[in-house]
């Protein structure tokens, strides 16, 4: 009795595995086929017929990450994530669905490795009515970018008397009837040699049939293309900026921006200086004037005084004496005094041509001190190199000066006007010795008046 129960249920399981049909399975992947993840990633995309479903299983994971599932036209997409490294040496994939066998394959990837497979029932067309059938034919054609045909069987599948209410099958129709749109625009695009628009017309077929190789092999040579031109306007933007040619350069960095380049960030920035540089030219802000004033007669000053923003200034004088102090001439280096300021300008009354300006500043005064005794300056002509002791003694010469800095704060404040091309400048500026010593040395107030040009 017992051989008789074994027999019989050796006979259902036979029966059983026999049931159970077989799934192909396609290596799909191209080479240009690069896993978005991290650099320690890799990932799979396996298609199969929508009326499949699939479960996962690795050798070397506990579960097997399925990070996205969608359904494009009749198949079912599943997207899949492994980390990648030595430990995963030898890693398999088995995937099962109902009443098919067990497929098991290789999934010992490399970083940043994108495989993608294709599953198929081979036996589908004895299982399926008219409607799976050539809806069946179609997909076949759809994956092989043979939208003409495709669409000739989705017709007729339409049109199946077995065809389900709930079809997808008008929306199928339409993708192709989109995708070639998009291939009539995208191969007038490349032919205009407007890469952007290629590619991006492209990259829509893509999303609606990933399969199409000759799409994907045209937004590839379109996106290289596109960014060799990209580089060609940014370089020659750069060129032209270079040479002066602003209105050039700022056509050519306003393409990059429009057209997203990789340098759109740039040459934005770029474009923008050029057109702060513009409008200054137009407004005449920048200025460059000669300054005169009694302690410090040699003086210039530069800035942008703009009709409607605040800019900045830089102003610096000296006198002459600062040379022979800078060559130690003790007998020839009085004056030395030096100022220093910067600060802002604006237009108080709007469209008139008259600038308030204002900062801080800095004045040194230089000068030849005795070096015994109570400090006091030193007397041009009384030092005499090679003095013996006896001289210096009797008080005939001194010995050899030394240098002292005195300093003040010096803010001020002024106005400028501008006469077409000429400008003219005055600043008062108030003094905060730093010491004692530098209040008897150092006047209190000092009077500036420049003249120059605005460009």
């Amino acid at each position: 009795m017992k051989k008789i129960l074994l027999s019989v249920l050796l006979f259902f399981a036979i029966t059983s595995t026999y049931a159970q049909r077989n799934l192909e399975i396609r290596d799909v992947s191209t080479e240009l086929n690069v896993f978005s993840g991290k650099d320690t990633e890799a990932g799979m995309v396996i298609s199969c017929p929508m009326n499949i479903e699939l479960t996962f299983e690795s050798t070397h994971d506990k579960v097997v990450d399925v990070f996205n599932q969608e359904q494009k036209g009749e198949e079912n997409y599943y997207y899949l994530r492994f980390n990648t490294g030595r430990r995963y040496s030898g890693r398999k994939l088995t995937m099962r669905a109902n009443d098919f066998n067990p497929i098991t394959i290789d999934a010992d990837l490399s970083p940043k490795e994108l495989k993608q497979y294709k599953l198929l029932d081979p036996d589908a067309e004895f299982v399926y009515g008219c409607y799976y059938e050539y809806r069946k034919r179609g997909t076949e054609f759809f994956q092989q970018a043979m939208y003409i045909e495709a669409r000739e069987q989705y017709s007729v599948a339409k049109e199946c008397s077995d065809c389900p209410s709930d079809s997808n099958i008008e929306e199928l129709i339409s993708n192709i009837d989109s995708i070639m749109v998009y291939q009539a625009n995208a191969e007038d695009a490349y032919k205009t040699l407007n890469y952007q628009k290629a590619s991006e017309l492209y990259a829509k077929i893509l999303t609606l049939n990933p399969t199409d190789t000759n799409a994907s092999e045209k937004r590839y040579t379109s996106s290289r293309l596109y960014d060799a031109d990209c580089n060609k306007y940014y370089d020659a933007a750069e060129l032209y900026m270079e040479n002066g040619e602003y209105d050039k350069a700022l056509e050519l960095y306003q393409r990059v921006v429009n057209e997203n380049c990789g340098s759109a960030v740039a040459a934005s920035e770029k474009a923008r200086q050029i057109q702060v540089l513009l409008q200054n030219r137009k407004q005449k802000a920048r200025v460059v004037a000669y300054e005169y004033s009694k302690s410090a007669p040699i003086g210039i000053t530069t800035g942008s005084y703009k009709s409607r923003k605040v800019g900045g200034y830089f102003s610096f004088s000296l006198h002459p004496d600062a040379f022979k102090l800078i060559q130690n001439d003790y007998d020839k280096a009085e004056k030395a005094e030096m100022n220093m300021s910067f600060g802002w300008t604006l237009c108080p009354v709007k469209e008139a041509p008259v600038w308030l300006f204002f900062g801080p500043g800095f004045t040194l005064l230089g000068r030849y001190e005795n070096t015994k005794g109570d400090g006091s300056i030193y007397i041009p002509y009384s030092y005499k190199p090679g003095a013996t002791p006896e001289e210096i003694a009797a008080g005939k010469v001194v010995d050899e000066p030394s240098l002292k800095i005195h300093g003040a704060i010096s803010p001020e404040i002024g106005l400028l006007g501008k006469i077409g091309p000429v400008v003219l400048r005055y600043t008062f500026q108030y003094r905060f010795p730093l010491s004692k010593d530098d209040k008897e040395l150092i006047n209190k107030t000092r009077h500036v008046f420049g003249i120059g040009l605005c460009f």
